[in-house]
Protein backbone atom coordinates (compact mmCIF):
# COMPACT_ATOMS: atom_id res chain seq x y z
CA UNK A 1 0.00 0.00 0.00
CA UNK A 2 2.82 2.45 0.89
CA UNK A 3 4.45 1.95 -2.51
CA UNK A 4 1.13 2.63 -4.22
CA UNK A 5 0.71 5.88 -2.28
CA UNK A 6 4.19 7.02 -3.31
CA UNK A 7 3.37 6.39 -6.96
CA UNK A 8 0.13 8.35 -6.66
CA UNK A 9 1.90 11.18 -4.82
CA UNK A 10 4.58 11.41 -7.52
CA UNK A 11 2.06 11.60 -10.35
CA UNK A 12 1.07 14.96 -11.82
CA UNK A 13 -2.48 16.15 -11.36
CA UNK A 14 -4.32 17.92 -14.14
CA UNK A 15 -4.36 21.13 -12.10
CA UNK A 16 -0.63 21.09 -11.29
CA UNK A 17 1.00 24.48 -11.83
CA UNK A 18 4.04 24.07 -14.06
CA UNK A 19 5.51 27.53 -13.77
CA UNK A 20 8.58 29.43 -14.88
CA UNK A 21 10.03 32.82 -14.02
CA UNK A 22 11.32 34.88 -16.96
CA UNK A 23 13.54 37.73 -15.81
CA UNK A 24 14.34 41.10 -17.35
CA UNK A 25 18.08 40.60 -16.80
CA UNK A 26 18.69 38.62 -19.99
CA UNK A 27 17.09 37.54 -23.27
CA UNK A 28 13.61 36.11 -22.88
CA UNK A 29 10.97 38.65 -23.88
CA UNK A 30 12.88 41.90 -24.47
CA UNK A 31 11.83 41.74 -28.13
CA UNK A 32 8.82 40.10 -29.81
CA UNK A 33 11.09 37.42 -31.28
CA UNK A 34 12.48 36.56 -27.82
CA UNK A 35 8.97 36.39 -26.39
CA UNK A 36 7.80 34.11 -29.22
CA UNK A 37 10.73 31.74 -28.59
CA UNK A 38 10.09 31.65 -24.84
CA UNK A 39 6.38 30.95 -25.26
CA UNK A 40 7.08 28.22 -27.80
CA UNK A 41 9.58 26.61 -25.42
CA UNK A 42 7.11 26.88 -22.55
CA UNK A 43 4.40 25.20 -24.60
CA UNK A 44 6.73 22.33 -25.51
CA UNK A 45 7.78 21.93 -21.86
CA UNK A 46 4.12 21.89 -20.78
CA UNK A 47 4.65 25.06 -18.76
CA UNK A 48 1.22 26.52 -18.00
CA UNK A 49 2.18 29.64 -16.01
CA UNK A 50 4.77 32.31 -16.78
CA UNK A 51 5.93 34.80 -14.15
CA UNK A 52 7.10 37.72 -16.30
CA UNK A 53 9.28 40.33 -14.58
CA UNK A 54 7.68 43.71 -15.21
CA UNK A 55 9.38 45.74 -12.47
CA UNK A 56 13.08 45.05 -11.96
CA UNK A 57 14.56 48.09 -10.18
CA UNK A 58 11.77 50.67 -10.03
CA UNK A 59 11.56 50.57 -13.83
CA UNK A 60 8.84 49.34 -16.17
CA UNK A 61 8.83 46.46 -18.64
CA UNK A 62 5.38 47.59 -19.74
CA UNK A 63 3.82 50.95 -20.58
CA UNK A 64 3.76 52.52 -17.14
CA UNK A 65 2.00 55.73 -16.20
CA UNK A 66 4.16 56.03 -13.08
CA UNK A 67 7.71 54.69 -13.52
CA UNK A 68 10.31 55.11 -16.29
CA UNK A 69 10.34 52.52 -19.05
CA UNK A 70 13.34 50.20 -19.05
CA UNK A 71 16.06 51.53 -21.39
CA UNK A 72 16.71 48.16 -23.05
CA UNK A 73 13.27 48.11 -24.72
CA UNK A 74 12.16 49.58 -28.04
CA UNK A 75 9.95 52.62 -27.51
CA UNK A 76 7.00 51.05 -29.31
CA UNK A 77 7.23 47.63 -27.62
CA UNK A 78 5.13 46.68 -24.59
CA UNK A 79 6.51 43.31 -23.41
CA UNK A 80 3.74 42.60 -20.94
CA UNK A 81 0.94 43.24 -23.42
CA UNK A 82 2.69 41.17 -26.07
CA UNK A 83 3.36 38.20 -23.79
CA UNK A 84 -0.22 38.23 -22.49
CA UNK A 85 -1.63 38.12 -26.01
CA UNK A 86 0.69 35.39 -27.28
CA UNK A 87 0.75 33.23 -24.14
CA UNK A 88 -3.00 33.33 -23.62
CA UNK A 89 -3.44 32.15 -27.20
CA UNK A 90 -1.43 29.05 -26.19
CA UNK A 91 -3.41 28.48 -22.99
CA UNK A 92 -0.57 29.76 -20.78
CA UNK A 93 -1.31 32.07 -17.85
CA UNK A 94 0.72 35.21 -17.26
CA UNK A 95 1.55 36.68 -13.86
CA UNK A 96 3.17 40.11 -13.56
CA UNK A 97 6.31 39.64 -11.46
CA UNK A 98 7.13 42.75 -9.44
CA UNK A 99 10.25 43.45 -7.39
CA UNK A 100 8.56 45.31 -4.56
CA UNK A 101 11.16 46.67 -2.14
CA UNK A 102 14.41 46.43 -4.06
CA UNK A 103 14.63 49.52 -6.25
CA UNK A 104 18.21 49.69 -7.46
CA UNK A 105 21.40 47.66 -7.85
CA UNK A 106 24.88 48.80 -8.77
CA UNK A 107 27.50 51.25 -7.52
CA UNK A 108 26.32 54.33 -9.41
CA UNK A 109 22.90 55.87 -8.82
CA UNK A 110 20.33 55.66 -11.62
CA UNK A 111 20.22 58.29 -14.33
CA UNK A 112 17.30 60.69 -14.33
CA UNK A 113 15.72 62.75 -11.55
CA UNK A 114 12.40 60.89 -11.85
CA UNK A 115 13.76 57.55 -10.70
CA UNK A 116 12.48 56.69 -7.23
CA UNK A 117 15.99 56.50 -5.74
CA UNK A 118 16.74 60.07 -6.81
CA UNK A 119 13.27 61.51 -6.28
CA UNK A 120 12.60 60.05 -2.83
CA UNK A 121 15.87 59.23 -1.05
CA UNK A 122 13.99 59.59 2.25
CA UNK A 123 12.13 56.37 1.43
CA UNK A 124 15.29 54.29 1.19
CA UNK A 125 15.98 51.63 3.79
CA UNK A 126 19.02 52.17 6.02
CA UNK A 127 21.05 49.97 8.28
CA UNK A 128 21.97 50.93 11.83
CA UNK A 129 25.02 52.88 10.61
CA UNK A 130 22.97 54.97 8.18
CA UNK A 131 24.13 53.19 5.00
CA UNK A 132 21.49 52.70 2.31
CA UNK A 133 23.19 50.13 0.07
CA UNK A 134 22.84 46.50 1.06
CA UNK A 135 24.77 43.62 -0.45
CA UNK A 136 21.94 42.96 -2.89
CA UNK A 137 21.00 46.55 -3.68
CA UNK A 138 18.96 49.50 -2.47
CA UNK A 139 15.54 48.92 -0.92
CA UNK A 140 12.64 51.07 0.13
CA UNK A 141 11.77 50.90 3.83
CA UNK A 142 8.39 49.17 4.43
CA UNK A 143 8.17 51.19 7.65
CA UNK A 144 7.60 54.38 5.62
CA UNK A 145 3.87 54.64 4.73
CA UNK A 146 4.49 56.97 1.77
CA UNK A 147 6.84 54.42 0.23
CA UNK A 148 4.24 51.71 0.72
CA UNK A 149 1.55 53.86 -0.87
CA UNK A 150 3.73 54.48 -3.89
CA UNK A 151 4.49 50.81 -4.49
CA UNK A 152 0.84 49.91 -4.04
CA UNK A 153 -0.08 52.48 -6.70
CA UNK A 154 2.44 50.99 -9.15
CA UNK A 155 1.16 47.44 -8.67
CA UNK A 156 -2.54 48.27 -8.74
CA UNK A 157 -1.99 50.27 -11.95
CA UNK A 158 -0.63 47.12 -13.61
CA UNK A 159 -3.59 45.08 -12.40
CA UNK A 160 -6.08 47.69 -13.62
CA UNK A 161 -4.69 48.04 -17.14
CA UNK A 162 -3.47 44.58 -18.12
CA UNK A 163 -5.39 41.31 -18.49
CA UNK A 164 -2.98 39.43 -16.25
CA UNK A 165 -3.84 36.26 -14.36
CA UNK A 166 -1.83 37.19 -11.28
CA UNK A 167 0.39 39.61 -9.43
CA UNK A 168 3.62 38.00 -8.23
CA UNK A 169 5.53 39.76 -5.44
CA UNK A 170 9.30 39.46 -5.07
CA UNK A 171 11.82 41.18 -2.76
CA UNK A 172 8.99 41.93 -0.38
CA UNK A 173 11.18 42.01 2.69
CA UNK A 174 14.03 43.81 4.43
CA UNK A 175 17.60 43.41 3.11
CA UNK A 176 18.68 41.79 6.39
CA UNK A 177 18.52 41.81 10.18
CA UNK A 178 20.27 45.17 10.62
CA UNK A 179 17.92 47.19 8.40
CA UNK A 180 14.85 49.37 8.89
CA UNK A 181 16.58 52.42 10.35
CA UNK A 182 15.30 55.14 8.00
CA UNK A 183 14.43 58.32 9.87
CA UNK A 184 10.67 58.13 9.42
CA UNK A 185 10.47 54.44 10.28
CA UNK A 186 12.43 54.98 13.48
CA UNK A 187 10.24 57.95 14.43
CA UNK A 188 7.08 55.90 13.91
CA UNK A 189 8.46 52.99 15.91
CA UNK A 190 9.36 55.22 18.85
CA UNK A 191 5.88 56.72 18.93
CA UNK A 192 4.10 53.37 18.61
CA UNK A 193 6.36 51.54 21.08
CA UNK A 194 6.81 54.37 23.56
CA UNK A 195 10.57 53.94 23.44
CA UNK A 196 13.48 56.28 22.79
CA UNK A 197 16.85 55.87 21.15
CA UNK A 198 17.86 53.39 18.49
CA UNK A 199 16.75 49.79 19.04
CA UNK A 200 19.29 47.03 18.57
CA UNK A 201 18.83 44.80 15.53
CA UNK A 202 17.89 41.86 17.72
CA UNK A 203 15.40 43.68 19.95
CA UNK A 204 12.31 41.39 19.90
CA UNK A 205 9.79 44.27 19.78
CA UNK A 206 11.71 45.98 16.99
CA UNK A 207 11.94 42.72 15.04
CA UNK A 208 8.22 42.14 15.37
CA UNK A 209 7.42 45.73 14.37
CA UNK A 210 9.44 45.32 11.18
CA UNK A 211 7.66 42.06 10.35
CA UNK A 212 4.37 43.89 10.82
CA UNK A 213 5.44 46.58 8.34
CA UNK A 214 6.04 44.02 5.60
CA UNK A 215 2.78 42.26 6.37
CA UNK A 216 0.97 45.62 6.22
CA UNK A 217 2.49 46.22 2.79
CA UNK A 218 1.21 42.84 1.56
CA UNK A 219 -2.20 43.66 3.03
CA UNK A 220 -2.35 47.01 1.25
CA UNK A 221 -1.24 45.50 -2.05
CA UNK A 222 -3.90 42.81 -1.86
CA UNK A 223 -6.68 45.25 -1.04
CA UNK A 224 -5.78 47.63 -3.86
CA UNK A 225 -5.13 44.96 -6.48
CA UNK A 226 -8.40 43.15 -5.84
CA UNK A 227 -10.31 46.39 -6.25
CA UNK A 228 -8.66 46.84 -9.64
CA UNK A 229 -9.10 43.21 -10.76
CA UNK A 230 -11.22 41.17 -8.32
CA UNK A 231 -10.45 37.66 -9.60
CA UNK A 232 -6.69 38.02 -9.84
CA UNK A 233 -4.34 35.59 -8.06
CA UNK A 234 -1.78 37.08 -5.68
CA UNK A 235 1.39 35.10 -5.06
CA UNK A 236 4.88 35.80 -3.74
CA UNK A 237 8.39 34.51 -4.34
CA UNK A 238 9.26 33.83 -0.73
CA UNK A 239 12.47 33.07 1.14
CA UNK A 240 13.51 29.55 2.12
CA UNK A 241 16.97 30.34 3.45
CA UNK A 242 19.05 28.30 5.91
CA UNK A 243 17.86 24.96 7.23
CA UNK A 244 14.18 24.30 7.67
CA UNK A 245 13.66 24.51 11.44
CA UNK A 246 10.89 22.65 13.32
CA UNK A 247 8.97 25.92 13.80
CA UNK A 248 8.66 28.81 11.37
CA UNK A 249 9.81 31.46 13.86
CA UNK A 250 13.26 29.82 13.84
CA UNK A 251 13.49 29.88 10.03
CA UNK A 252 15.49 32.35 7.96
CA UNK A 253 12.61 34.29 6.40
CA UNK A 254 11.17 35.10 9.82
CA UNK A 255 14.28 36.26 11.68
CA UNK A 256 16.66 37.33 8.90
CA UNK A 257 14.50 39.48 6.59
CA UNK A 258 11.21 39.78 8.55
CA UNK A 259 9.17 38.05 5.87
CA UNK A 260 6.43 36.18 7.72
CA UNK A 261 4.98 34.33 4.76
CA UNK A 262 3.52 31.71 7.10
CA UNK A 263 1.33 34.44 8.61
CA UNK A 264 0.46 35.82 5.17
CA UNK A 265 -0.92 32.43 4.18
CA UNK A 266 -2.81 32.08 7.46
CA UNK A 267 -4.40 35.51 6.96
CA UNK A 268 -5.33 34.75 3.37
CA UNK A 269 -3.11 37.53 2.03
CA UNK A 270 -1.60 35.18 -0.56
CA UNK A 271 -3.55 32.84 -2.82
CA UNK A 272 -0.48 30.67 -3.28
CA UNK A 273 3.11 30.54 -2.07
CA UNK A 274 6.08 30.25 -4.45
CA UNK A 275 9.03 29.62 -2.11
CA UNK A 276 12.51 29.78 -3.64
CA UNK A 277 13.90 26.41 -2.57
CA UNK A 278 17.17 26.83 -4.47
CA UNK A 279 19.08 23.67 -3.67
CA UNK A 280 19.97 20.83 -5.99
CA UNK A 281 20.46 17.09 -5.79
CA UNK A 282 24.20 17.14 -6.53
CA UNK A 283 25.04 16.58 -2.86
CA UNK A 284 23.26 14.59 -0.20
CA UNK A 285 23.20 17.63 2.10
CA UNK A 286 21.48 19.87 -0.46
CA UNK A 287 19.06 17.12 -1.43
CA UNK A 288 18.12 16.62 2.23
CA UNK A 289 17.65 20.38 2.76
CA UNK A 290 15.45 20.62 -0.33
CA UNK A 291 13.18 17.89 0.97
CA UNK A 292 13.18 19.21 4.53
CA UNK A 293 11.75 22.47 3.19
CA UNK A 294 9.16 20.52 1.18
CA UNK A 295 8.07 19.03 4.48
CA UNK A 296 7.92 22.53 5.97
CA UNK A 297 5.78 23.79 3.11
CA UNK A 298 3.26 21.03 3.82
CA UNK A 299 3.02 22.20 7.46
CA UNK A 300 2.84 25.96 6.91
CA UNK A 301 0.59 26.37 3.88
CA UNK A 302 -2.68 27.11 5.75
CA UNK A 303 -4.54 25.19 3.06
CA UNK A 304 -3.15 27.34 0.23
CA UNK A 305 -1.27 25.91 -2.80
CA UNK A 306 2.54 25.83 -2.88
CA UNK A 307 4.45 26.07 -6.15
CA UNK A 308 8.03 25.25 -5.25
CA UNK A 309 10.78 27.35 -6.86
CA UNK A 310 13.54 25.28 -8.46
CA UNK A 311 16.95 26.68 -9.42
CA UNK A 312 18.06 25.62 -12.89
CA UNK A 313 21.44 27.38 -12.94
CA UNK A 314 23.16 24.97 -10.55
CA UNK A 315 21.10 21.99 -11.57
CA UNK A 316 20.80 19.46 -14.36
CA UNK A 317 17.75 18.42 -16.35
CA UNK A 318 17.82 15.11 -14.48
CA UNK A 319 18.11 16.88 -11.12
CA UNK A 320 15.17 19.14 -11.95
CA UNK A 321 13.03 16.14 -12.87
CA UNK A 322 13.99 14.43 -9.60
CA UNK A 323 13.00 17.53 -7.63
CA UNK A 324 9.66 17.80 -9.43
CA UNK A 325 8.96 14.19 -8.56
CA UNK A 326 9.81 14.95 -4.92
CA UNK A 327 7.44 17.92 -4.94
CA UNK A 328 4.67 15.67 -6.20
CA UNK A 329 5.52 13.02 -3.63
CA UNK A 330 5.00 15.55 -0.84
CA UNK A 331 1.60 16.43 -2.26
CA UNK A 332 2.46 20.01 -3.20
CA UNK A 333 0.63 21.69 -6.03
CA UNK A 334 3.32 22.66 -8.50
CA UNK A 335 6.70 24.19 -9.24
CA UNK A 336 8.34 27.17 -10.90
CA UNK A 337 11.72 27.22 -12.64
CA UNK A 338 14.25 30.01 -12.15
CA UNK A 339 14.66 31.06 -14.78
CA UNK A 340 13.26 30.23 -18.20
CA UNK A 341 15.21 32.85 -20.14
CA UNK A 342 16.93 32.12 -23.46
CA UNK A 343 19.96 30.38 -21.96
CA UNK A 344 21.88 27.22 -22.94
CA UNK A 345 20.24 25.24 -20.12
CA UNK A 346 16.76 25.74 -21.55
CA UNK A 347 16.99 23.29 -24.44
CA UNK A 348 17.77 20.25 -22.26
CA UNK A 349 15.19 21.27 -19.66
CA UNK A 350 12.45 21.65 -22.27
CA UNK A 351 13.26 18.21 -23.65
CA UNK A 352 13.08 16.64 -20.18
CA UNK A 353 9.87 18.40 -19.15
CA UNK A 354 8.14 17.57 -22.43
CA UNK A 355 8.23 13.91 -21.29
CA UNK A 356 7.24 14.54 -17.68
Amino acid sequence: MFAVLLVIGATAHADEVRGAWVSAWSKGYLTPAEADATIAAAKKAKINTLFIQVRKTADAYYNSQIEPKAPNLAADYDPLAYVIEKAHAQGIKVHAWVNVCRVWIGKALPDGPDHLVNKHPEWLNKDSTGANKAADGMFIDPGVPEARDYVVSVISDIAARYAIDGIHLDYIRYPGKDWGYSEEALARYRIESGTTGKPSAGDPKWCEWRREQVTELVTEIRSSVLKARPKIQITAATIAWKDCAPNFAACGPHYLVYQDWCEWLSQGLLDANVPMNYRNDSSSKDAAQFRAWLNGFTRWNAGKPTYVGIDIYHNSAKGIVNQIKAIRKYGLQGFSLFSFNDLPERTAIVAALSKL
